[in-house]
């Protein structure tokens, strides 16, 4: 009979003890399906590098030395929580690390150790909630790990339908199979492609190593010019914002998880999507066009070419990430839910909430 090894549970709290364990976590996540690129380390490390000044702390669960579950967090200060009472307002809570830019959030953890990891967690997370206000866990999936995470009985929670995912489920590919877009999407598609025979040749190109710095520079170009039409920043309006996507993007690209398309006309690049892929699933995380040519719906022709790449890649569902904006139910896309859990101590946490 198979003896397993003991299970552990270290607390990692520096920069330079995450970049140690990085290949193990990198490992974890290639390995464990049904996780998204919001949980692997090139996205994480550029989170602590550019977007989190807070403390952070990474849990990390080994059987014997083998990695088999890491939980990011951070501790976020009470000035940055809104809260409903004074008491609650005076200590800082526990969230989930990648908060705001990542639309999935969740632990990383090997299938068969779940019970296992949820035994250690347990006592753990109790403690911590002796000083802290509570722990709030958003954007978390419907088979996510926190979301049927075991608690201490001494924790009281709630748990809340977050903002939804809208996903496209993709149709086999081969002669006879079915393309899921609705019919007014298709005749609309079909005239915008009519008009822009008249000008030109279309042609999608997707980064490699080489080209991937040059197609950034043309997302953040295309997507300033036409927020700025609108007297808005953007979301790549800052030095930080912009050093982050860089190197997210160029360390999803080595672990085949970034797929960067740029739509051309007659050469001039019009739109531009950056997407991420893992386990079958791709991901639309941004796009941009030139408002210069709206009128041939730029957006939705490399939406196009996008989720046609993505069936004959294989890929069983494109997600439009968070957010319900009518663009996407369009293309036939059905709501995924995620969820919030809020965990506390105490009674009053959650009360009027």
């Amino acid at each position: 009979m198979q003896i397993l090894e003991r299970l552990t549970l270290t607390i990692v709290a520096g920069l330079k003890e995450v970049l140690w364990f990085e290949p193990e976590w990198n490992a974890l996540w290639q390995r464990v399906t049904n996780t998204t690129p919001f949980q692997s380390p090139g996205w994480l490390i550029a989170c602590l590098r550019y977007l989190h000044s807070e403390p952070f702390q990474f849990i990390l669960f080994r059987r014997g030395e083998r990695l088999v579950a890491v939980l990011p967090l951070c501790v976020r200060s009470p000035e940055r929580v809104p809260s409903h009472n004074e008491a609650e307002a005076a200590q800082p809570s526990l969230r989930l690390l990648g908060e705001g830019v990542s639309d999935y959030l969740d632990m990383l953890c090997l299938e068969e150790e779940r019970s296992s990891v949820s035994e250690l967690f347990q006592p753990w997370l109790a403690d911590q909630l002796l000083h802290l206000q509570s722990a709030e866990l958003q954007q978390l999936p419907r088979n996510g790990v926190l979301k049927s995470i075991r608690i201490s009985p001494a924790l009281h929670q709630e748990i809340q339908v977050g903002t939804p995912c809208p996903v496209v489920r993709l149709g086999e590919r081969g002669i006879g199979a079915e393309w899921p877009i609705p019919e007014a999407t298709k005749r609309h598609l079909e005239t915008s492609l009519l008009s822009v025979k008249k000008i030109g040749r279309l042609r999608l190109e997707k980064a490699d190593r080489a080209s991937l710095d040059s197609a950034i520079s043309v997302l953040f170009s295309l997507h300033a010019r036409r927020w700025r039409r609108r007297g808005l920043p953007g979301v790549f309006e800052t030095s930080e914002k912009q050093a982050f996507y860089r190197e997210a993007f160029g360390a999803l690209l080595r672990a085949s998880a970034l797929d960067l398309f740029t739509l051309f006309l007659r050469d001039v690049p019009i739109a531009s999507l950056a997407a991420f892929r893992k386990d079958a699933v791709l991901y639309y995380y941004i796009g941009a066009f030139d408002p210069d040519y709206a009128k041939f719906s730029p957006g939705n022709l490399i939406i196009l070419h996008v989720l046609e790449f993505a069936r004959a890649a294989g890929c069983h569902t494109f997600d439009f990430l968070r957010g319900c904006e009518p663009y996407k139910y369009k293309w036939g896309a059905e709501d995924q839910p995620t969820y919030i859990r809020r965990i506390w101590r105490g009674g009053e946490c959650g009360a009027g909430r």
